[in-house]
């Protein structure tokens, strides 16, 4: 979602010398300048979570460490953190390492974080295991029939199944996305937005309308040719090319044009689906995508190529079709979402399949029986990606179903029983993917494993921009340190921009310092993106401070809070502000939003 912006929305030049007063700038904080004398050890931990299920579909219970192994590019790799997680009744209860299992806390009564929700259970969850939901709706690649079926489900699967403790989002597709709901756990908004969503379009009719006519016209062509492909003088013109020029080429040529649209809307329905993933990376722990449309296509037009050689086989060559085989950037979809841990659980909305060319007045003419041989094609290559971002991130897909809810409630088991496995990597932030094996020593007949099959290593830089993009876009909120942000004046330049002063502060107490030859030294990096009301956004930039404070001035910043002030330059009108902040002596970081009206 973000873009370049060299001369709209956010200039971004961050200015180190902001006036403010002594009072305003905590004594100590300076741009790195010169030698750091601090050095940080990035320890990561990769966590691969593993569904085990028995031959009838249920969580197998009870698993240890030592029931595991994990290989990592073809080498067995030690399982350093073991979490495991099972329902039983309404209660959550987790095991860590190789400690008794232990049900997980409810909230007090009036926990604000779980509104309008009886008390008996909120499970205190970790950060690095809680549950992001996001429940995306395709519209670009939906009828309305088929949606709105789906969403009758989910609203009921949102609503039973899943936990108080669960967030949820809510975004549509349409060439663009549109974030409908924010990651909330109020289920009644999430409710009125379903229902909202039902009253929308649905853009699959007009390119369903779009193919039908493509049949028609292939037939057409098929009947006028057909009592002349025996003849010496229809040979002829092929050979010679004169035919191809005539109905035919008309019809191969109307082909083409329809198979480079799908094309193209099937890479900004990636695009989208993308853009998505890389602003979830910077949000801690599971995060699952449910993914609803009526399919997307491995190849584009992949039937109609079919049928038209089938029909007339000197119209197209099999070969082009190549040109319109997306599979790697499916694959490349699936290897990003694994890097973040994000799993795809995908929907096929068309429920049972009836096949369009089943009757017979379907049938192309001279071809009997084919045309259900080519709706068999469409619906492998509309399902084959739904298929395969679900397989390789460790999800599920639902399929040939017109009732999802009982897929759902596998879904919703494997939100509540599952089993972590974190190991440390060697060699941290190479950005190269890496491929993922777990195997279950002493496997029993019939158990199944599901989980994410590779993982891309992140440097500290990288997640800290991401986790900037995901406050900016997504409001997505972390903040341990309780960092604030405070808007100051703006000025208004002679270019018509504006200079805005801000000021970011957090507690001393949460900052780790290190003693050195008298002095008490620190290191804050701080990450800024921007948008502006029509969504152009900045890159993350970033400023490095180092802090030293004398030994004789500690007294002065006890309960106090350090500050940072700075300017943007920006353009009038409201922006929204992504904030990451990272201390890297204690190796914590902080990400949240901050909105400011220029004028």
């Amino acid at each position: 979602m973000a873009g370049p912006l060299a001369t709209a929305c956010i200039l971004l030049s961050l200015h180190s010398d902001t006036p403010l007063t002594a009072q305003q700038v905590a004594a100590g904080s300076e741009r790195v300048s010169g030698p750091v004398f601090i050095e940080t050890v990035e320890v990561e931990v990769i966590d691969i979570d593993v569904y085990v299920t028995d031959a009838d579909g249920q969580p197998v219970h009870g698993l240890t460490q030592d029931d595991f192994e994990l290989l990592v590019d073809d080498r067995r790799v030690a399982i350093s953190n073991f979490y495991a997680v099972e329902e039983r009744g309404d209660e959550l209860w987790v095991r860590r390492g190789g400690a008794d299992a232990e049900p997980l806390a409810a909230p007090a009564p009036d926990d604000p974080l779980a509104p309008g929700l009886p008390a008996r259970a909120r499970p205190v969850v970790s950060s690095e295991q809680a549950l992001h939901v996001v429940v995306y709706i395709d519209n670009l690649n939906l009828t309305p029939f088929n949606r709105n079926r789906v969403l009758r489900e989910l609203r009921s699967f949102i609503r039973e199944q899943l936990r108080p403790e669960d967030n949820v989002m809510l975004v549509s597709y349409d060439r663009s996305i549109d974030l409908l709901m924010p990651f909330t756990n109020d289920r009644e908004e999430l409710n009125r937005a379903l229902l909202e969503l039902e009253e929308t379009t649905g853009n699959r009719v007009h390119r369903n309308n779009e193919r039908r006519d493509i049949v028609a016209l292939i037939n057409d062509v098929n009947l006028e040719t057909a009592g002349r492909r025996g003849s010496e003088q229809f040979q002829r013109g092929v050979r010679e090319g004169r035919v191809i020029g005539g109905p035919v080429g008309l019809a191969r040529n109307q082909l083409i044009a329809y198979a480079g649209s799908v094309r193209n809307d099937t890479h900004l329905s990636i695009d989208g689906l993308g853009s998505l993933v890389e602003n979830l990376s910077g949000l801690p722990g599971r995060k699952a995508v449910v993914y609803v449309a009526d399919g997307l296509p491995m190849i584009a037009a992949e039937d109609m190529f079919h049928f038209i050689r089938d029909a007339y086989e000197d119209a197209v060559s099999l070969v082009e079709m190549t040109s319109y085989d997306m599979s790697r950037r499916f694959q490349q979809l699936a290897a990003a979402a694994n890097a973040n841990r994000t799993s795809f659980y995908t929907i096929d909305a068309r429920g049972l399949t009836v096949y369009s060319q089943g009757t017979v007045e379907q049938q192309a003419a001279g071809l009997p029986g084919q045309g259900l041989l080519i709706d068999q094609i469409r619906v492998t290559n509309l399902q084959s990606p739904l298929r395969l971002m679900a397989r390789e991130t460790g999800g599920r897909s639902i399929f040939n179903a017109n009732r999802v809810m009982p897929d759902l409630l596998k879904i919703a088991r494997d939100f509540r029983n599952y089993y972590s496995l974190g190991y440390m990597p060697a060699i941290a932030g190479t950005g190269r993917l890496h491929a993922i094996e777990v195997r279950l020593k002493n496997r029993p007949r019939g158990v199944d494993l599901n989980y994410r099959r590779g993982y891309r290593t992140r440097t500290v830089e990288s997640r800290m921009a991401e986790g900037t993009l995901s406050a900016l876009h997504l409001n997505v909120y972390e903040n341990p340190l309780g960092v604030r942000v405070q808007s100051l004046s703006s000025k208004r330049r002679a270019d018509g921009h504006y200079d805005v002063r801000l000021v970011v502060d957090v507690a001393w107490d949460e900052l780790v310092l290190v003693p050195r030859e008298g002095v008490h030294h620190g290191r804050i990096r701080l990450w800024l993106a921007a948008k502006d009301e029509k969504d152009r956004a900045t890159e993350p930039r970033l400023s490095e401070l180092n802090i030293a404070v004398p030994q004789d001035r500690l007294a002065e910043i006890e309960g106090r809070r350090w500050r940072y002030g700075l300017e943007l330059t920006m353009e009038a009108g409201y922006h929204d502000i992504g904030i990451g902040l990272r201390d890297d002596v204690g190796g914590r970081q902080s990400f949240l939003r901050h909105g400011v009206n220029v004028r």
